[in-house]
């Protein structure tokens, strides 16, 4: 028997429990060598640091371990040990390389974490032997200018996002006042707590808690989900994502910008956002058996219905 992938990558969330960890990693170890032992195996160097390998263990005497930067052209399947942070993390960076990724849930919610940790040996073993779906999730690419000397302007910040881009007010601050553009088009002005601009992966992150919509992965769209704006006319939208998007700031003290909640950059009255479709895409590894709206079913509680409370229980 052979693994659909020749080179396996282990990374996890740094603050992980070293017991937790420790039994995760053996699992997934013992799992890839009992189905095949000529597959190399690398262990990312914060990993390995926070499992503290037995070297006199069987499963720890041929591991490679490296810094991302030294095993991120080697590596065909990247296992992320966490929530979905830290695959949102591992997914963004992979992006332009050919990994494919998949995570091990360790979080709350795990949206995008296909796998459970307490039946390792027969879902990645599954995997492994009979190969899994491929699906490959668009990103933004996000920019900040901000106008210089002689009234031009440069680009002060870039980053990229598998979730969102998201435009709110810091922890003291006014409101949020925005203009958004979409291609050539002026789309409105809002004042607000700020605005999301989510691809499907991320409209059931941060964008569904504010009423954003649920965008199935295989469409190509983006979301703008404005939050808590002072219009009530001010409603989400869908647009193609092929169409650039420039977010302008018009009271910029106390407004920040997220990628994916993790980077983040102060803003200034004037800066331009634009974000537009990434060429790049993240590769998600699934099980054979994963179905979306089963998902949604089973992580959003669809399949719970209303009990009723009887107040008088006699």
């Amino acid at each position: 028997m052979t693994t659909k992938y020749s080179s396996i990558g282990i990374f996890c969330k740094p603050n992980l429990p070293d017991s937790t960890l420790l039994f995760t990693v053996d699992a997934i170890l013992s799992t890839i060598y009992s189905i095949e032992r000529n597959c190399t195996v690398y262990i990312e160097t914060e990993t390995a640091q926070c499992v503290s390998m037995d070297c006199s263990n069987e499963l720890y005497k041929n591991i490679n371990v490296g810094t991302f930067d030294e095993i991120k052209n080697s590596v065909d399947l990247a296992i992320a040990i966490g929530g979905d942070g830290t695959l949102l993390g591992l997914a963004r960076q992979f992006a332009q390389y050919e990994a494919h990724v998949i995570g091990i849930n360790q979080g709350r919610l795990g949206f995008t974490t296909d796998l459970d940790e307490t039946d390792i040996k027969n879902e990645l073993g599954s995997l492994l032997l009979d190969g899994g779906n491929i699906e490959e999730r668009d990103m933004i690419n996000v920019s900040v200018m901000r106008q210089s000397g002689a009234k031009t302007n440069k680009v002060f910040f870039s980053g990229l996002a598998l979730n969102d881009a998201v435009v709110n007010r810091a922890a003291i601050s006014n409101m949020v006042e925005l203009d958004v553009w979409v291609e050539n088009s002026f789309l409105h002005s809002m004042r607000g707590d700020g605005l999301v601009i989510c691809t499907p992966t991320g409209s059931t992150a941060y964008a569904l808690s504010v009423n954003g919509p649920i965008i199935h992965p295989q469409l190509s769209c983006f979301g703008l989900v404005p939050i808590a704006s002072q219009a009530l006319s001010s409603r989400p939208i869908s647009i193609p994502a092929d169409m650039e998007i420039t977010v302008v700031i018009k009271n910029g003290p106390g407004t920040v910008l997220h990628c994916d909640m993790q980077t983040f950059t102060e803003l200034q009255d004037g800066d331009r956002i634009v974000v537009k479709k990434s060429i790049h895409k993240a590769k998600m590894l699934h099980p054979k058996t994963y179905d979306y709206f089963s998902l949604l079913r089973k992580k959003l509680r669809w399949n719970i219905n209303p009990q009723r409370i009887d107040n008088n229980p006699s």
